[in-house]
């Protein structure tokens, strides 16, 4: 089988993503928290911890000869008013959701390059679009949208590098979207993991023409005006 290491495969959109590969390939899941999957690897890290996280890649590195694919999920999300922001949670997002990526992306190159593999991004919507007090998590993600072309050409033409840019994916089993929640998108409906499954499965078979490319996923609401 070949390996894909998911980074924050225990919850959300990375563990439907998970969930669906694991027949096909061996995933790694390196993630804060777990949460058991079986034919799931699971290595416990703390993204925002540079030193802690070079250490998990070493260990991984022991533990696999190959790597077919890179899928940067992580992320912390924070709403709060920009005054009462502090630098240190600044700070944790941004080394979480973007630093972490890179190193990920740079010491696992090597490995990508022998495999001809690929790197996928998980960016979103907030990269072009903020609510307020989001700074720190529009930043994160505006930068993982152009990490993600810069290392398409730094990692041609061996390593095929995209990124998916969802929208609303609802992740609460809990929760039913409305009426209105729908009817705001385009496609009718509020997004679900599965969707951003589709796309990453689908650039899993990219032959190597798709490269440096995003992919929204957000049910066309970010092409939709709308006026109040």
């Amino acid at each position: 089988m070949k390996n894909i290491i998911i980074t924050g495969a225990s919850n959300g959109i990375g563990r439907v993503i998970a969930k669906n590969l694991r027949k096909k390939y061996h995933i790694i899941n390196i993630d804060i928290v777990e949460n058991k999957m079986d034919k799931v690897d699971f290595y416990k890290c703390d993204l925002s911890d540079k030193g802690q996280l070079l250490r998990t890649i070493e260990k991984i590195k022991t533990n696999i000869d190959s790597l077919y694919a890179l899928v940067n999920n992580a992320a912390i999300f924070s709403s709060k008013i920009l005054e009462k922001q502090t630098i240190e949670e600044w700070e944790n997002i941004i080394n979480t959701n973007l630093t972490a990526p890179y190193i990920l992306s740079k010491e696992f190159s090597n490995f990508l390059k022998e495999s001809q593999g690929h790197i996928i991004n998980i960016s979103s919507t907030r990269a072009i679009m903020s609510e307020v007090g989001t700074e720190a998590y529009s930043a994160s993600k505006g930068g993982i949208s152009s990490l993600t072309h810069a290392l398409a050409i730094s990692l041609s033409p061996d390593v095929k590098v995209n990124s998916i840019t969802p929208g609303w994916i609802n992740t609460n089993e809990d929760y039913l979207p409305t009426k209105d929640d729908n009817f705001q998108h385009p496609s009718g409906r509020v997004g679900t993991p599965d969707d951003v499954v589709d796309v990453v499965k689908f650039l899993l078979r990219n032959k190597g023409f798709i490269t440096g490319s995003d992919f929204v996923v957000d049910g066309g609401m970010t092409k939709k005006m709308i006026y109040v």
